[in-house]
């Protein structure tokens, strides 16, 4: 059962969250700017990755304003990657937590950032996942995405929200499982609405925070897809060139989304980072052959005999030459 989501209070706002596991360390997941806390638990994937994230540390989930089941983004002055740290702040006061890592994907990773280097007593560490200080390409910044690019994608973003076509451009490892393609595109319709998307996404194109780098404290561990289209790995490795003592690990493939390909290479660094223990994650699938067997002509048999004389004969019945019947033998995962 998915842990139970409840409500932190910024202002008259309310910001859905959820705790599972037990710390310390505790890590709370800034998962790119739209998502549905409730409804991620319906891929089994994304599951098995976050219970496995809380069985070494206490994991508090939430969504931000104007996302999933949390209240609508208000309006006023704070541009959304600005205002989406007092959302995180609010979620750790909150659970009681005074100092957390934080793990941040995508468009959240600026918010971390700027978290970190203005409020390093509650920083324990960062996580940084798919992202960047800077998106889009600048006089002084190269490896970004050139504005035209970075159009292109909004309009493109724009077009397929919510669609299994966009699913499968995000998890290319998935494109031929009809299943998750289809959950997919509604959890994308359920984290946000196309018009919601399309201001994150014009946000993120407008985000800089490359002069907060040097003041971030906490240890940083980057996580980046070697083939990650959408946030090349050059950002990866920029944030471990310009961040004190980061350290970098390339990761095989290229989904959005840590819990789909390759899952346990990023659980085993986390770990490894967060408590100095390399875990090994068991493995959430196993291979097994199940063998159903049949008596020939039991059924009619039984019912002939009745119960009590079925049971205290079958032993002489299987033992017949020909007495048993194999009726399927099927492989299946779990």
């Amino acid at each position: 059962m998915p842990p139970e989501t409840k409500y932190a209070r910024l202002g008259g706002d309310r910001i859905a969250y959820q705790v599972l596991g037990e710390g310390p360390p505790d890590l709370i997941l800034a998962r790119r700017s739209y998502g549905h806390i409730d409804v991620a638990w319906e891929d089994p994937g994304i599951t098995l990755f976050l219970r496995t994230l809380a069985s070494f540390c206490r994991v508090i989930l939430f969504d931000r304003r104007g996302t999933g089941p949390s209240d609508p983004l208000p309006l006023g002055p704070l541009p959304p990657w600005e205002s989406y740290a007092e959302e995180l702040e609010a979620v750790l006061d909150e659970v009681g937590c005074d100092r957390a890592a934080i793990m941040a994907e995508m468009d959240a990773g600026p918010t971390a950032l700027l978290f970190a280097a203005t409020k390093p007593e509650r920083t324990s560490a960062l996580v940084l996942v798919h992202t960047s200080a800077r998106f889009v390409a600048g006089s002084e910044y190269p490896v970004g995405t050139a504005q035209m690019t970075s159009s292109r994608w909004v309009a493109q973003f724009d077009r397929l929200w919510g669609s299994e076509e966009l699913a499968a451009m995000l998890a290319p490892s998935r494109a031929g499982d009809p299943r998750f393609l289809h959950w997919f595109a509604k959890w994308q319709r359920a984290s946000a609405s196309p018009k919601v998307a399309q201001m994150f996404l014009r946000a993120m194109a407008e985000i800089d925070v490359r002069s907060v780098l040097p003041l971030v404290q906490a240890p940083a561990l980057i996580l980046h897809r070697r083939e990650f289209g959408l946030v090349p790995l050059a950002h990866g490795r920029y944030l471990a060139d310009h961040i004190r003592g980061a350290r970098l690990v390339e990761l095989p493939g290229s989904d959005v989304d840590l819990s789909w390909e390759t899952p346990e290479l990023a659980l085993d660094s986390i770990q490894e980072f967060l408590t100095g223990v390399r875990g090994g994650a068991e493995p959430g699938r196993v291979l097994a052959t199940v063998l159903f067997t049949d008596i020939v002509g039991s059924t009619e048999r039984a019912a002939r005999l009745g119960d009590r004389r079925w049971r205290g004969c079958w032993r002489c019945t299987t033992s017949s030459p020909g007495g048993w019947s194999s009726s399927s033998a099927v492989s299946s995962s779990r």
